[in-house]
């Protein structure tokens, strides 16, 4: 009984500290210079906080680091991160992802992202690339066109493959916010350019201004939380290319996702440039690399009339965990655009002309069987090739959406 009574004193302290956590707003104090109260339009909603967050990330690094593709992450390696920001359909900005690079012996040698969200809290992804905001610390030219902000650039989540900055319209050749005046969003990682407007978030809109959702005592629990009771099933040789390796022109990620499936299924160990522009031929990418589902369906099929290919917009995660186990890597894709809900979406064919924003290869899943932060709602972390050389491991949840599921099966 007195072992219980001091383990319950402990837990009682550990609440106390956190929940202050929990109502103290946390500047990041990075080399970037991000405050949290960078404009006027910024709410000061509450938020996940940084310790609480950083016990999160720490936690999933920990899990990783015994997977081999994530060996060389080391959970002690967080460094200070970065909060990035939604932009609701209402055009205000709330908290909504920690960013942390992971750093071993001084050098950047991946990231993890953490729901900001009270509403919504867990890992987005891990990943053995450099952090989003590094990317922004190194590139010079698009630092000069975010300009001169009093509290530093404003970053902005868009989904768990696209973490961009705000841009004033001025400084942005040819994007769309051009015609209405408003800022943009430029993706750190791809480049890609969209109003500010295009890339608001339903989601965001539900979170609340007042009291946390997520019951504090909860959140807490973080501290002690553990990610060995999961469901995992991989495949295994499914090659990791770099795309960016295939000429100086983009070959476009879809092809390049599909590539390895492909190269899997016909045993292609080195990278095969010629099969991913052939792809690209096939799918008619355009010159932007970008890619419409409808045209992966006929591509592959026109590479190939032994392949069946398909969409999947409903269902996506049980169609996810089917295909690995049923031995066939996938493309998982994310649009750019998130005015596009999959509430609009009827059928295969409403997604004609609209292309993907980023695709990438899927080949592993892990499933929480009964996770802190919700038992009736558990993630599928998915691990992919992004076509870049690097793996990402990326949470779905029952609520995420903007993704598709595009399956090849031979």
């Amino acid at each position: 009984m007195s072992g219980d009574t001091n383990k319950r004193r402990t837990v009682l302290k550990r609440i106390g500290v956190l929940s202050a956590a929990l109502a103290t707003p946390v500047m990041t104090g990075s080399a970037l210079g991000i405050a949290e109260g960078n404009s006027t339009a910024v709410e000061r909603s509450d938020r996940i906080s940084e310790p609480i967050a950083h016990l999160i990330a720490k936690s999933r690094v920990e899990h990783n680091s015994t997977r081999k593709q994530f060996s060389d992450l080391d959970p002690e390696g967080l460094a200070k991160p970065e909060l990035f920001y939604s932009v609701s359909e209402t055009g205000t900005y709330r908290p909504a992802a920690w960013v942390y690079p992971i750093e071993t012996d001084g050098e950047e040698v991946g990231h993890v992202a953490v729901s900001a969200r009270p509403d919504s809290p867990g890992i987005i992804r891990c990943s053995t690339g450099v952090a989003p905001q590094t990317r922004l610390r190194h590139n010079r030219t698009l630092r000069s066109k975010v300009g001169r902000v009093k509290d530093g650039p404003r970053l902005i989540y868009n989904n768990p493959m696209s973490f961009g900055v705000e841009v004033p319209t001025t400084n942005v050749a040819g994007a769309e916010a051009a015609e209405d005046g408003k800022s943009a969003f430029v993706d750190l990682k791809h480049g890609l350019t969209a109003s500010i407007n295009a890339v608001a978030n339903p989601e965001s809109a539900t979170q609340t201004d007042g009291t946390l959702t997520v019951d504090r005592t909860t959140l807490e629990e973080a501290e002690e939380t553990s990610f060995s009771s999961l469901s995992t099933e991989s495949i295994s040789n499914v090659p990791n290319w770099n795309a960016h390796r295939c000429g100086s022109n983009w070959v476009g990620c879809t092809p390049a996702a599909s590539s390895m499936c492909i190269g899997y299924h016909e045993n292609i160990s080195s990278r095969d440039c010629d099969l991913m522009w052939e792809l690209n031929d096939h799918m008619g990418t355009n010159s932007n690399g970008e890619t419409v589902p409808t045209d992966f369906v006929s591509g592959i099929e026109d590479y190939d009339s032994s392949y069946s290919a398909s969409n999947t917009v409903w269902g996506r995660r049980s169609k996810i965990k089917n295909q690995i186990d049923s031995g066939n890597p996938c493309v998982l894709s994310h649009w750019f655009n998130s005015s596009l809900d999959k509430s609009d979406i009827d059928g295969v064919e409403d997604l004609k002309d609209i292309a993907v924003g980023h695709s990438e290869t899927a080949y592993e899943y892990e499933e929480d069987d009964n996770p802190w932060y919700d038992p009736t709602e558990p993630a599928l972390y998915v691990t992919t090739h992004d076509t870049y050389g690097s793996v990402n491991e990326i949470s779905l949840k029952s609520t995420t959406v903007m993704f598709l599921v595009q399956s090849i099966e031979p």
